[in-house]
C-alpha cells in the first residue's frame, strides 16, 4: 500500500468479497486506487512455468506461506502484481496487471506500509520479510532466513504421540479399573458383619483379616478338626504370636444372634485352670468365628484307645485319666456352684475334654 499526505491510497489488496464493492469472489486479489472497488481483480492462484503456464488456484485462508510481488513500471504506467506458493519462483506472467498513471494520485513524498483485515472473520497475517527497490527491481528475499509462520489452532500430534497416547490412556483405564476390582475385592474378602449393640463387645471381637492370616486362608493344612456345621483350624494371631483355635461355625440365621453373642462374651469372662479360654469371636455374613487358646494335644478321645491311623499316641494310663477326671469335675463345681451365674456346659464327652502341652484336662466347647 502507498500513500501520500493527501490520503491518496494505491492498494493491492487480498479481500473479502461484499456485493456492493462488485468483488468477483471471497479468495481475490485486486488493485484499488483510491477506492473500495477493485480496478482490476482476480481469482488468487499462479501461472505455473514449470508447465506451460497453467494457471493454479490458491487459497488466501490456507494458512500457508505465499509471495507477492507488485510492480510498477512508470515509463509505461503498468502495474504487475504476482503471487505464488514462498517456494516457487517468481512466475513470469503475473496475476493481476493494469495501467494507471500513479503520478496523477501520488505526491513527490509518499508512504509505503502494510494493513490487513478479514472484517468479522478472525484470522492472523505476519508479514515474514519483505524487499523494496526503486529504479530498480527489489532485491530478492532469502526465504531460508525467514521465520518460521507462527502456528494456528493445536499443535498437530506426532505419529509417535498418536500410537503411545491411546495405548498410554488404555493401560492407565485398565490399571485403575484393576485397582479398583482387587480394592473392592480386598474388601469383600476381609467384609464383616457388625451392628451398634455389638460395642458394648469390642474388646471380644477379632477382626476377619487377623483371623483369616492368622489361619494362611483358612487352609486345609490349618485344620484340626471338622463336624457338620463346623471347622476348627489352628491359627496364630499375627501381632501377638499366640497360637489359637479358631472355630467356623455355618450360622444363616439372625434369630437370636444378639443373645448368642452375649453368651460367648459371657462364657469368655470365665476364668478356671481347667476350662479353655474362649478369647472372642468374629461374625461374618452366613457364619460365626469362636476364637480359643490353642490345645497343643489335641483332645481326649484320642488317648483312650489305641488307634491305628494315631499310633504314635500313647494311651493314657489310670493315674493321668483320674487327674484328668479331677479336672473336669473341678471345673464343673465351678461352673455350677463358684461362678456369678450357672453355667450348664450341655455337651461334656471325650472329644470336648482338651488337653493342654502338660497334658491336664481342659473342658470345652460349650454347645457352641
Amino acid at each position: 500500500m502507498m500513500a501520500n499526505q493527501a490520503t491518496t491510497y494505491l492498494q493491492s489488496s487480498l479481500i473479502v468479497a461484499k456485493i456492493q464493492f462488485n468483488d468477483i469472489d471471497d479468495n481475490h486479489v485486486g488493485i484499488n486506487i483510491n477506492s473500495l472497488t477493485s480496478t482490476e481483480a482476480r481469482p488468487a492462484g499462479f501461472y505455473d512455468d514449470k508447465n506451460n503456464g497453467m494457471f493454479n488456484n490458491l487459497s488466501l485462508v490456507s494458512h500457508k506461506e505465499m509471495q507477492v510481488w507488485v510492480d510498477y513500471d512508470g515509463d509505461t504506467t503498468r502495474i504487475n502484481v504476482t503471487l505464488a506458493p514462498l517456494k516457487v519462483a517468481k512466475p513470469l506472467r503475473p496475476l493481476v496487471s493494469t495501467t494507471y498513471n500513479l503520478s496523477t494520485v501520488l505526491q513527490d513524498q509518499s508512504y509505503v506500509g502494510f494493513s490487513a483485515s478479514t472484517g468479522p472473520i478472525n484470522s492472523l497475517y505476519c508479514v515474514l520479510g519483505w524487499r523494496m527497490g526503486i529504479n530498480r527491481p527489489a532485491p530478492d528475499i532469502d526465504i531460508t532466513k525467514l521465520p518460521k509462520l507462527p502456528r494456528i489452532g493445536p499443535k498437530p500430534q506426532s505419529k509417535v504421540l498418536k500410537i503411545v497416547l491411546p495405548i498410554a490412556t488404555t493401560t492407565f483405564i485398565f490399571l485403575v479399573g484393576t485397582t479398583i476390582i482387587l480394592f473392592v475385592r480386598k474388601r469383600m474378602r476381609y467384609a464383616e458383619l457388625h451392628e451398634d449393640w455389638e460395642d458394648e463387645y469390642g474388646p471380644h471381637r477379632f477382626s476377619y483379616k487377623d483371623l483369616f492370616h492368622a489361619t494362611q486362608g483358612f487352609h486345609d493344612q490349618n485344620l484340626l478338626g471338622h463336624g457338620g456345621f463346623w471347622k476348627v483350624y489352628k491359627g496364630v494371631l499375627p501381632v501377638s504370636k499366640l497360637e489359637v483355635a479358631v472355630k467356623r461355625v455355618s450360622h444363616e440365621s439372625k434369630q437370636g444372634i444378639k443373645e448368642f453373642i452375649a453368651e460367648i462374651v459371657s462364657i469368655g469372662r470365665i476364668r478356671h485352670r481347667n476350662i479353655v479360654q474362649l478369647l472372642g469371636y468374629c461374625r461374618r455374613k452366613g457364619e460365626l468365628l469362636l476364637v480359643y487358646d490353642y490345645m497343643s494335644n489335641g483332645s481326649l478321645d484320642k488317648y483312650l484307645y489305641l488307634q491305628e491311623e494315631e499310633e504314635h499316641k500313647p494311651v493314657l494310663d489310670w493315674a493321668r485319666r483320674f487327674e484328668i477326671i479331677k479336672g473336669v469335675a473341678s471345673d464343673l463345681f465351678y461352673l455350677h456352684e463358684r461362678w456369678e451365674k450357672v453355667v450348664i456346659h450341655r455337651d461334656i464327652k471325650a472329644s470336648n475334654v482338651l488337653l493342654d502341652s502338660e497334658m491336664n484336662g481342659r473342658l470345652g466347647d460349650f454347645g457352641l
